[in-house]
This record gives C-alpha cells, structure tokens and sequence, in this order.
C-alpha cells in the first residue's frame, strides 16, 4: 500500500512539472512594413501567457522571453522582459480563428520608453511548435530564487521603476517574503516574523498569504523556472494600505540565485 501511494505523488509531481496549458499559438509577421518577428506562447489555466518573441533580423537575434495575460474579447497583453527584468516592450493584441487559420487581426509592438508604436501586420498562424514545457515549468522548490524583479519606464519620473521581491528559507517547505512594488505608487509587505508563507503541497511552487497588513490584504505566488507571479487573491478594499492603484501584482524576474 505504501510503495502505491508513493507511485500515486511520483506521478502527481510529474503531471504538475508544468501548468496545465489551455492554448498554444505561433505566428510570424512584421512590426510594421520591415521588422520581421516570430511570437510563440501558450496560456495556462490561470490565464498567464508565455512565451518568446524573436527578430530575426536583430544584429544578435535570440528568442526573448514574454509574460503576460489574456483579456476578453480575444486580447492578449503581453510584455518582453529582459534577464534583469527590464521590460523593453509591450504587445498588445487580438486573435481570430483557430488553428492554422488563426491570425492577429489587430495588435500594437509599443517601446514603454520611447512610446514609439509599431503596427503588427499579417501575423499569420504557423506549424511551429511551441516548447511548453520551455516556458511553464515550475519551479522546483528547491530552486526558488533569493531575489526576483521587474523594471519599466515611468514617464511622468522619467526613471525606471518597478517591482522587487526577496525570499529566505523559513523552514521545509517555508518561507519569508519582502514585496516592494512601485510601478507607480508603493505597495510594500512582509510575512510575519513567526508565519511563515507555506508552499502548497504536493508541488511546492506556489503559496496564497493572507492578511499581510492591517488591511487584510492577500496575495498567491506561482514559482516558475525564470520569474514568480504574484496576484491579488483579496478584494478591493484590501488595498488601502497601499498608494492609490498598486498591489502587489505582477511578473518578477529570477535575478539572485
């Protein structure tokens, strides 16, 4: 009975090396009349979109990874993040049909920057395949990140600003977290001294943390292989600790080991 029940979790970890994935998409067109681009990602049962994009015309092409989510109506936002967690672009665009008749019948490539814009035309479906398991392996537990972080310009600053996050061991299958997001205004939180963020069982890639202030705000984590999403699990009114707008949401990229 003992050696079945183990078999049960082997196979239990095995299916969960990976979100459940719910589309896949590869498409290639221009930014654009002359920037040629390639633009591969899947979603998962969450709703979060990754992938990579890749220019092959770059004076040293290599596929850069993007992150982000799908709205309604057939919109998907997804943005190009650097190793250090720069954010260097910002797609935002529409799918239509299915299969290898699917193309993005309307979409915008925008530098957060410069805020120059780039038309993406006859971005047309492809056979490509697309290597999920590239983009939503979790994160074994054993390999969760010191630091993670993400940057983008603020205009009215005229600085980048952005997000950071630090994690230390707490104990098996524990740890600390100190959140400081400043896209625009401050969100800051830490666990408690005494509790702890418990990773999820079975897997170990995730947690939720309730009330991390006095506002009872609440927020999940999902450790991927290159970056941790954080997402707001509290309502609204959880948010009056923080400026006007800001949470904890977002992407974080692996920056410390």
């Amino acid at each position: 009975m003992r050696k079945l029940i183990s078999l049960l979790m082997l196979l239990m970890l095995a299916v969960s090396a990976h979100a459940d994935v719910l589309e896949e998409w590869s498409f290639e067109g221009t930014l654009g009349d002359k920037i040629p681009m390639k633009l591969k990602f899947a979603v998962n049962h969450d709703e979060i979109a990754s992938g990579e994009i890749y220019y092959p015309n770059a004076k040293h092409p290599a596929p850069i990874l993007v992150v982000g989510k799908i709205y309604e109506n057939g919109w998907y936002v997804l943005k190009e993040y650097q190793d250090d967690g720069v954010i260097t672009g910002i797609l935002s665009f529409k799918i239509e049909g299915e299969g290898l008749e699917a193309r993005i019948s309307e979409g915008t490539w925008t530098n957060p920057k410069t805020g120059k814009e780039f038309p993406m035309k006859n971005f047309e479906a492809n056979e490509e395949m697309v290597d999920v398991p590239k983009y939503f392996d979790y994160e074994d537990p054993q390999n969760i990140g010191r630091e993670y972080s993400y940057s983008i310009w603020n205009e009215a600053c005229k600085s980048m600003m952005g997000g950071h996050v630090k994690f230390r061991g707490a104990g098996k299958h524990k740890l600390h977290f100190e959140v400081c997001n400043v896209p625009n205004n401050i969100a800051e939180g830490k666990s408690d001294p005494d509790r702890p963020a418990v990773l999820g069982d079975y897997t170990y890639n995730w947690f939720i943390y309730n009330n991390v202030n006095e506002c009872g705000y609440c927020f999940s984590a999902h450790f991927f292989k290159k970056f941790v999403v954080l997402k707001t699990t509290s309502d609204y009114s959880t948010l009056g600790c923080f400026g006007a707008g800001v949470a904890f949401d977002g992407v974080y990229m692996k920056v410390k080991q």
